[in-house]
């Protein structure tokens, strides 16, 4: 890591070396002989290369930033591995498997509660249709023998009333 940030310390000093001598040539100019054209140059040579110096460093501060929190985490992980004492993860251990058992039984009982309904539902509508449909018929052919008895009845009657 310092041998890759000590690379950059030193592009972003030599940046700045070029920028200082560029501001100097442009006060060279101001003071001593001023051509519009040559000043101009020098000035947009000038910003440009403040413009990059202010990118190198954020490109040096955001890459210093990543490599900072990498090396966090990795002290901040081997601190909690070390922290965390074995009894906890025994009792994660424990606790997850209890849990899950417990969740899935809530589950399974709600889903077999709703089949179960459902299931019920069909099987009596069936049967009560089926029930219902032996009752109609029973009911009919009484009906109807009801009615053939009346019927053959009623013939006698008219028969021994025409006899007579």
């Amino acid at each position: 890591m310092i041998g890759r940030l000590r690379g950059r310390q030193t592009h972003f000093y030599i940046d700045v070396v070029y920028g200082g001598v560029f501001a100097l040539g442009f006060v060279y100019l101001l003071v001593y002989g001023m051509d519009a054209r040559v000043a101009t140059f020098q000035g947009g040579l000038i910003l440009g290369y403040f413009l990059r110096v202010w990118e190198n460093m954020s490109v040096y501060e955001q890459i210093l930033e990543e490599e900072v929190a990498a090396e966090a985490e990795e002290q901040v992980e081997a601190e909690l591995g070390e922290q965390v004492p074995d009894e906890v993860e025994a009792e994660v251990d424990e606790q997850i498997p209890d849990e899950v058992a417990a969740e899935l039984d809530e589950q399974l009982a709600d889903e077999v509660a709703a089949e179960l309904d459902e299931r019920l539902a069909e099987e009596v509508e069936s049967e009560l249709e089926d029930r219902l449909a032996e009752e109609v018929a029973t009911e009919i052919a009484a009906q109807l023998g009801y009615i053939d008895e009346d019927l053959a009845d009623d013939v006698r009657e008219r028969l021994e009333h025409a006899r007579s």
